[in-house]
């Protein structure tokens, strides 16, 4: 952390079920950081991680380097690790070895067969790892471990900021806790109440409309000739049937197309990622893709992956159908052609997954003090429309919109900044309908 700052970790011991005394508890892991200087104690800000699959307290350490200077005055940030995550309880299933990467064919029978196969033996290696306490891990138990963190730091209210998945779980918090909400920043949610293959659609034409961008910008710096979308779909299809060697040194994984996608959804995330990714394609196309393997796994997130599914399937209703799942499967091919049939596997969700759920309701949250949502208008993963819906939903929220690219604005823009230090720390919430500068 350098000599700037001070960081004390801890656990917070937290009820498996509140309902059932039974369950046991489990720890949830918490760290504080404190810049050095000014006040020596200060009041927290507790940060909530995305994913659902981060680890909090690792981003919270990150985070102290990137939240402006009046923050880290005025308050001490708290992450942590929620249950089934990092350092708390991690959930960790049983994965059969599904061959080679490919992409499900949703439109023949062999094709969704074999996306079904594999989809169902991941879900069914979560549910066995994890038994009769599968259901205990969702958003709406963990906003309840986020209020046994309030008492623990000895908090009458609470002042937070999440970011992605964790404006969602920011939000269930207030829906839950509202008179225990002082300040909430959320940056960049998914628009609440929507279906499954609502939100799926959503984010795939979200990283169309980014990979647009992208392509715009990179033509615009003389990085990339043509047509961006065609050159990539060709690059796919030809790693596809002959995966690409890399020209790192050891590195001896072949790179299917697959992989290709992948990392540009990775490097959508971000712009400064974006002459990463013109170099790879370029590299890519010349035969080696060291460079854009390095980018598909920055973006593949390990055993968050497992926590990821378990987490969202108790979060959701039941379904899609397997009729859903092929109508909705056929249509994407179509309307998207670079990220449609990628992400076709992500319909399949939480069909598989058993009955006992937790399903999330619509956040509605009247807190004392308006709630800040922030939107991102180039989100790929999250698109803007999200953020407008969340503020709508939870009745007692302004919109404070970015006009720039990639997810998530907090951290990343100094305009958003300064609005939303002035926020957590006097209230001032920021006039209707302002919008900063890409």
């Amino acid at each position: 952390m350098g000599e700037g700052f001070e960081v004390r970790c801890g656990v917070v011991e937290v009820e498996f079920d509140p309902a059932d005394e039974g369950a046991g508890t489990l720890g949830v892991q918490v760290v504080r950081v404190h810049r050095l200087g000014g006040a020596e104690v200060k009041d927290p800000l507790v940060l909530i991680a995305g994913g659902p699959g981060q680890s909090g307290v690792d981003h919270a350490v990150v985070a102290a380097g990137l939240l402006p200077e009046a923050v880290l005055d005025r308050f001490d940030l708290v992450g942590f690790d929620p249950r089934g995550v990092g350092r708390s309880r991690p959930i960790r299933c049983e994965h059969a070895d599904s061959g080679t990467p490919t992409f499900p064919d949703l439109l023949t029978h062999a094709g969704y067969a074999r996306a079904a196969g594999v989809m169902r033996g991941i879900t069914e290696g979560c549910a066995k790892a994890l038994g009769p306490k599968a259901a205990l891990f969702s958003t709406t138990a963990t906003a309840g471990d986020i209020d046994r963190i309030r008492v623990a730091l000895g908090q009458s209210t609470l002042t937070y900021l999440g970011w992605s998945y964790g404006a969602k779980l920011g939000a269930e918090y207030a829906r839950r806790y509202p008179d225990k909400v002082r300040a909430a920043v959320l940056d960049a949610p998914t628009a609440p109440g929507t279906t499954w293959i609502e939100t799926v659609e959503g984010q795939i034409a979200g990283f169309e409309a980014s990979f647009d961008q992208f392509a715009a910008w990179c033509g615009s710096q003389d990085r990339c000739d043509g047509d961006m979308r065609r050159s990539v779909g060709e690059l796919v299809r030809k790693a596809q049937e002959s995966p690409i060697p890399s020209g790192r040194p050891g590195d001896d994984v072949p790179t299917y197309g697959v992989d290709v996608v992948d990392a540009v959804v990775a490097s959508l995330y971000d712009d400064a990622r974006w002459p990463d990714l013109a170099d790879g394609l370029g590299e890519a196309a010349d035969g080696d893709s060291g460079t854009l393997r390095e980018l598909a796994e920055a973006g593949r997130g390990g055993d968050s992956e497992d926590a990821l599914l378990v987490i969202n399937c108790n979060d959701s209703a039941p379904g899609p159908t397997e009729s859903e799942i092929r109508a909705a499967g056929a249509r994407f091919s179509k309307e998207y052609p670079l990220f449609g049939v990628w992400g076709s596997w992500q319909l399949f969700g939480c069909a598989f997954w058993q009955p006992a759920r937790q399903t999330l309701q619509p956040p509605v949250a009247a807190t004392p003090h308006p709630i800040v949502v922030v939107g991102t208008r180039h989100d790929p993963a999250t698109p803007y429309a999200g953020a407008v819906a969340m503020a709508a939903s939870l009745g007692n929220a302004e919109l404070l919109t970015w006009e720039g690219q990639g997810h998530t604005a907090v951290g990343r823009n100094d305009c958003i900044n300064r609005y939303v230090a002035d926020y957590l720390a006097s209230l001032t919430v920021p006039p209707r309908n302002t919008r900063c500068a890409a």
